[in-house]
């Protein structure tokens, strides 16, 4: 009579054992997976959430490198604006995102106190490089720093409210996207009680 070891060495050797092994591996790590997936949620989102506010904030700095502290309010119902904050001094950030060529993009448009465009600050883009990115440069978006925040900007014929500015040859979905963030924030300050 054969012993037990040898039948159990025997099916050991076998398909089933293995598939049976394999499987029972895959739940135990799964389960794992996922415990920890469960029990870290927060802490990952809440980490999430703070990485995005420092790359924000590094931002908003360079918007308004003299401002000491930046309060986020409650943002008006426009679509394409993401959050607003405001500064110590009286200048507002409005983070506001449109449909470039490749996708959204996301930029921060900053007005000063005295009711002038301080600057726009790319948050996040997927425009192509030497094309797209071209209406991205410090010089095209610098060339809206100046602008009173009243009204809109157009690259058409300006009539009535509008403001007309130059676009970028080339790249008209990403010049498109740049002036909708930045009439996005004049619609927002206006709505928050700009000029």
């Amino acid at each position: 009579m054969p012993s037990s070891n040898s039948l159990f060495a025997r099916h050991r050797e076998g398909a089933w054992y293995s598939l049976v092994i394999v499987a029972l591996a895959a739940v135990v790590c799964g389960g794992v997976v996922a415990g920890v997936n469960y029990a870290g949620h927060d802490a990952f989102a809440a980490a999430d959430l703070r990485l995005d506010e420092a790359k924000g904030g590094a931002q908003r700095a360079l918007l308004f490198p003299d401002a000491s502290s930046f309060e986020q309010v409650s943002a008006p119902a426009i679509e394409g604006l993401n959050s607003v904050y405001k500064t110590n001094d009286g200048a507002w950030i409005f983070d506001c995102s449109a449909t470039g060529y490749h996708g959204d993009v996301e930029l921060m448009v900053g007005i000063n106190a005295d009711g002038t465009i301080a600057g726009i600050q790319v948050v996040a883009e997927d425009e192509t490089d030497g094309i797209g990115t071209n209406a991205l440069t410090d010089e095209y978006l610098g060339s809206f720093a100046g602008l009173e925040a009243a009204g809109s900007v157009t690259t058409e014929e300006a009539s009535g409210d509008a403001t007309h500015v130059d676009g970028v040859s080339g790249a008209t979905f990403t010049t498109n996207a740049v002036i909708g963030c930045v009439n996005i924030a004049l619609e927002a300050y206006a709505q928050l009680g700009g000029n």
